[in-house]
Formats: C-alpha cells, structure tokens, sequence
C-alpha cells in the first residue's frame, strides 16, 4: 500500500483512538521527531558527494532554502492573522533541541556515509509518528474545530506556492539557478526532497539533482530551526505551517502540534497531505514543459 495512504490511515485511526483516550504522551512524540530528524540528517549527510564540492553545493542549497523560507513566511503575513502561542517561553529551546541531532547527523552521515536502507527506515518512523501525534491530537482536538481546518489548509497550500513562485523568480534574477523553470522546480517540491532531487536530476543532471535534493532536505530542517524564531516575531499560522510545505503532513507535524495545538495540526496535516498529492503531479508537468 502506497506510504501517503498508510501514513494517513494510521494518523485518523489513532486521532479517533486517542479521543477516546483523552490522554497524551507528548514527550513520546518529541523521541520520535528528534530520532526522525537524526536519520533525515544522517541521509543528507551521506549524499554529500566531497569536499571540493561540498562548499559549493551547500552553500547554493542553504541560500535557496533560506530563500524560500523567509519569503514564504512574509508572504503568509499578508493574510493578517495571529495565534496565541503554545508554551512560548520554551521557544527558544526549540532550536538547541532540534539542532543537535540535526548537526550530529549531517556531520556522522558525511564521515562515515552508512550504507542503509534509508527511504524504508524513514518510512517506519514516520509511521510511528504518525501514530503517536494521531494519539495525541485525538485527546485534545475539538472535532467541531474541523469545519474550519479546510479553509485554513487552502490558504497555508496558497501561502506554499506563492512563496515557491516568488523565490525562484528571486533565485533566477539573481543567477543563484541559471534556469527559471528549474528554479521554479526546486521551490515547488515544497520540501519533499526524495522525490525532488530524482525528478530534477533526470532533467538537469545529478549536480542540480543534488542542489534540488538538499535545498528542499534544508528547507525542512530549518523549519525546525526557525520557526521558533519567527512566531516570536509574528505567530501566523499560515506563514509558519507553509514553510513546511509537503512536510507538515508528517515531520514538521510534531512541531506545529506543540506550537500551535491541535486544531492547526489538523490543518498542518491536510495541506500538506494535499501538496504530498499534486507535487508528483506539478513537478513533471513544470519540467517537461
């Protein structure tokens, strides 16, 4: 059975499941998030091709994601909207926390480059994410809520793809990527890096094959690192869930449920669940044109 389905399935199932619960495990949730972030990280280290090229393509991949990241939170502002937010003095801790496994990863998976079966590892944490943050919605989620999650997914998946538009118009202007259609590309992938780097790299070669793959592996790790940072700053739903892009549905969703509550990672999960769905669909459609 396809993962987006399986994923999906586990999420409502233990989200019922932990209603009737109505109890929460939430430090479990933190476990699997930190040791999801470890392997993505120890993943993206390993397809580090040297250290000649390393400087290079890094440094293009964390400005592109930087790019992309700043601009879509700006862009999601013009939607004027704020909420409280969950747990504020620890903000600051996020980043410490979700940094350390992602440095150590990138940093072990360059060295060593372990040979493992990753894509399927991904998959099994995700699982257990997707039932452990199902569980522990279900206990707080106010399912009268959910007539308004439609309407706030539309608009997190506008907020994606407008940021993904401007920046590689952005990223092309400036000749960061010589080619606006492989710019746009990149951008569109919207974080899903696996699917991403493959489908550039058929049409561009393994080089922006690559830059595609960490910009959108990056764009997700600083979700992490600097949403924290920018709900101080402005706490925009829509800003914040749309850096995420196709991620919210699974390895961001842990950190919108513990910044936002329940109801936006209903919202969280939807858009990017939808993104997960027309990314294989877009992306093929912008590259052949």
């Amino acid at each position: 059975m396809d993962f987006t389905i399986v994923f999906m399935l586990l999420y409502v199932a233990f989200l019922g499941i932990g209603k009737i619960g109505k109890r929460s495990f939430p430090k479990v949730g933190d476990s699997v998030v930190l040791l999801l972030i470890f392997s993505i990280s120890l993943w993206g280290g390993a397809k580090v091709i040297s250290v000649n090229a390393l400087t290079g393509i890094l440094s293009t991949s964390l400005i592109l994601s930087l790019l992309v990241v700043l601009l879509t939170f700006a862009g999601g502002l013009a939607l004027k909207k704020t909420v409280p937010v969950r747990g504020s003095h620890d903000l600051a801790l996020y980043q410490l926390k979700y940094g350390a496994p992602l440095l150590l990863g990138i940093a072990l998976g360059f060295l060593f480059r372990p040979d493992l079966p990753f894509s399927s590892l991904i998959d099994y944490e995700l699982y257990a994410l997707a039932i452990v943050i199902g569980f522990n919605m279900g206990s707080e989620i106010r399912f009268r809520a959910i007539f308004n999650v439609t309407k706030d997914a539309t608009l997190t998946m506008l907020v994606v793809f407008l940021g993904a538009i401007i920046s590689s118009v952005v990223a092309f202007a400036l000749g960061i990527v010589p080619n606006l259609k492989l710019s746009l590309a990149i951008f569109m992938g919207s974080g899903w890096y696996s699917y991403t780097g493959p489908i550039v790299s058929s049409y561009y070669g393994p080089i922006y094959g690559v830059i595609a793959f960490l910009t959108n592996f990056f764009r997700e790790q600083l979700a992490f690192l600097l949403i924290p940072l920018l709900v101080r700053v402005k706490s925009n739903p829509y800003s914040a869930i749309a850096i995420g892009g196709a991620t919210s549905m699974d390895t961001t969703l842990g950190l919108y449920s513990s910044i936002f509550g329940g109801d936006y990672s209903v919202s969280a999960m939807m858009s990017g669940a939808v993104l997960t769905l027309v990314i294989p669909i877009i992306l093929p459609l912008i590259l052949g044109v």
